[in-house]
């Protein structure tokens, strides 16, 4: 028997490689795709050939495929697709066609063969769901507006490939018969029909059923059998393994497991979607690009060009602002992994020569290398775009008239859920906001509502000084993009550096920048809620509230950098733990210190927790309050550090 497996001294020499690229990667900036997709085209048969089987790790990749998508569809919520709109699937399909449409005509106007521009027509239209899905989780986009449309798009683009299949095939062999298009389309309504039996009868009677073995394992196995087996019924109904692995996901992400099962795959999953990316390097042929890199550049710029104006183009009739659009069509500019099948199908078939084959795996492979950087540049470039076409042209953006606003007066930036609950509690407190929003349907909602609103960005500075930014005398910002809450920061501390700025952001490692940016306090949505849970554990475990305000107030005060695992300042932490604090504490009828002195229980003059006073029916108990026995009702005032308070409360409120 041989001992020699071959993928695995691929593997090591692609680990050893990958974490220095990856290291450089992380100090310049780039995100950890970019360097495994850089790490691909150092070690690849074009580059310094340190792997030259890349068929060992494009089955791995594959695998990984399969197992990226499956854990992005436990990241989504099939309640979320059910309940996208319409329109978004409308726009997604005006996408695929429009874009196979546009290029086919563009090649053909270029005098390219019919084949071959409608091959390229479909190459382009396909982008990479692996690269997409994985970016918008990485940058917690996917339940935004602006996701759920580039998820559908998605979706709808690998559906997409079964006519874009059966069309090779046809351009192929020439023939297609009514029998075999019946086939086709009874087995994609039977693969719907079984997902649906599986997410709604069978799936939640199966899991409840695995409960009773209370066992992790079982549920981890099982979910990864579902995903095999809507996986190989994908397959049959003419349909991608990795698609069905995305079903499968979806379909689980409604299950109370879903969280335990994508702990457990998301490290399985880490490891092969990299080999993944490490493919697309490899596959990028260097000595082709370079003796053709005009042209490989020129139809690699014309695709991302081309696509990104289509996707603008037909979300048009959506209600997001033209900087999302312009950002959508960014994020799926590129080429996808379907693209490559879709290229070897039309190799195999003779439709494209082995020259035109290699113009159009460079350029696409080339589209996928970028797009790590280009998602990253995607927000900058909307921002830009967006003022220069002039995003403001579907409302008015100057602020209306209004009388001299009353003192205090607040404003919010961004309608949003957050904004519309600070916009309910100054209400409710009579303070004066205006609100600030960039989505003109929330605008003429809200409006209609009464609320002062006004349409416009953020960070035009023009637009916030004929606002009177300066007769504010604090502004909060609600929005969820945190580019676009970075130069939010800028402008308003530009423009009003007195103004008590408070910025709500969803992750912790946002608080430092924003800080240096001119926020006076950031609310991290992320470490919010484990201050949540931490208040909630210990008022469980019956700790003074005292403790859990100053405990709490320790984290706030230094930035939440206890959470963060920065370091919290010692001299701090220890002034408000040694604070000697009061603390009243009621005598019950069912007391246990109910007819016992305060002396017989432990206290004296001398003791680290003092007692200040005895209240018995309002009134202040004269006389030696250490030697009375204590009465129901009577409320004991003591004064001591933590821990003696903590220990003197839990005494006097213990119960028989």
């Amino acid at each position: 028997m041989s001992h020699e497996i071959p993928m695995f001294y691929d593997l090591a020499i692609i680990l050893a490689c990958a974490l220095p690229v990856l290291f450089l990667s992380r100090r310049v900036g780039l995100p950890p795709i970019a360097g495994f997709v850089l790490t691909g085209i150092i070690i690849g048969p074009s580059g310094l050939g340190f792997i030259r089987n890349v068929e060992h790790v494009e089955s791995s990749a594959e695998v990984g495929v399969v197992l990226l998508l499956f854990v992005v569809g436990l990241e989504l919520s099939l309640s979320s697709l059910k309940s996208t709109p319409l329109r978004v699937y409308i726009t997604a399909i005006a996408q695929v066609i429009g874009t196979a449409a546009l290029v086919t005509i563009l090649a053909l106007a270029f005098n390219l063969r019919g084949e071959l521009a409608l091959i390229a027509g479909f190459v382009v239209t396909v982008s990479s769901s692996a690269l997409v899905l994985k970016g918008l989780a990485d940058k917690g986009e996917l339940n935004t507006p602006l996701g759920r449309m580039v998820v559908t798009i998605c979706v709808v683009q690998d559906l997409a490939i079964v006519p874009m299949m059966m069309t090779v095939n046809v351009l192929s062999s020439g023939v297609l018969t009514n029998y075999e298009i019946t086939v086709r389309a009874a087995l994609m309504l039977a693969w719907v029909l079984s997902l649906y039996l599986l997410g709604r009868w069978i799936l939640p009677r199966m899991m409840r059923w695995l409960v009773r073995i209370q066992a992790a394992e079982a549920i981890l196995l099982f979910a990864i059998l579902v995903m095999l087996v809507v996986g190989a019924l994908s397959s049959l109904a003419g349909l991608s393994v990795a698609l069905g692995a995305f079903a499968a996901g979806v379909i689980l992400s409604e299950n109370e497991f879903s969280s335990h099962i994508y702990s457990q795959v998301q490290a399985f999953s880490t490891l092969f979607s990299s080999l993944f990316f490490l493919s697309i390097g490899m596959l990028l042929d260097l000595r082709f690009v370079i003796s053709h890199l005009d042209t490989v550049l020129l139809v690699a710029i014309a695709i991302l060009f081309v696509k990104a104006i289509v996707i603008i183009a037909v979300s048009q009739p959506l209600t997001l602002s033209l900087r999302h659009r312009v950002q959508g069509g960014v994020y799926l500019a590129q080429t996808g992994e379907f693209s490559f099948l879709i290229l070897s199908a039309a190799m195999a078939g003779s439709l494209v020569t082995k020259t035109e084959f290699q113009y159009l795996i460079a350029a696409s492979s080339l589209t996928l290398a970028v797009t790590p950087l280009v998602m990253q540049l995607a927000p900058h470039v909307a921002y830009h775009a967006g003022r220069r076409i002039g995003a403001g042209k579907t409302e008015e953006t100057t602020p209306e008239p209004l009388p001299d606003r009353p003192n205090p007066c607040v404003l919010i930036v961004g309608y949003g859920l957050n904004g519309h609950n600070v916009a309910r509690v100054l209400r409710e407190a009579g303070i004066y906001y205006e609100v600030l929003e960039f989505n003109p349907k929330t605008v003429r909602e809200a409006r209609l509502d009464g609320e002062i609103i006004h349409y416009s960005d953020v960070s035009h500075a023009e637009f916030l000084r004929h606002l009177g930014l300066a007769h504010f005398d604090s502004a909060v910002i609600a929005i969820s993009d945190p580019a676009a809450t970075r130069r939010a920061v800028t402008t308003i501390h530009r423009l009003n550096p007195d103004l008590h700025l408070i910025v709500r952001t969803r992750y912790v490692a946002e608080v430092e920048e924003l800080e240096r940016l001119g926020a006076k306090l950031v609310v991290p949505e992320e470490f919010e809620t484990s201050l949540r849970i931490f208040v909630e554990l210990l008022t469980h475990y019956h700790i003074p509230p005292h403790i859990i305000a100053a405990q709490v107030e320790v984290v706030r005060s230094q930035s939440y950098g206890a959470l963060r695992g920065a370091a919290v300042s010692g001299e701090r932490l220890a002034q408000l733990l040694m604070q000697r604090l009061v603390e009243a504490v009621p005598i019950h009828e069912n007391s246990k210190a109910r007819t016992m002195t305060l002396r017989a229980l432990g206290f004296s003059r001398e003791s680290s927790c003092q007692v200040i006073s005895l209240l018995r029916e309002g009134f202040i108990f004269q006389g030696e309050q250490l030697d009375v026995p204590l009465a129901s009702g009577d409320l004991v005032v003591l004064y001591g550090d933590h821990a003696a308070l903590d220990s003197a409360v839990l005494l006097l409120g213990a119960v028989r």
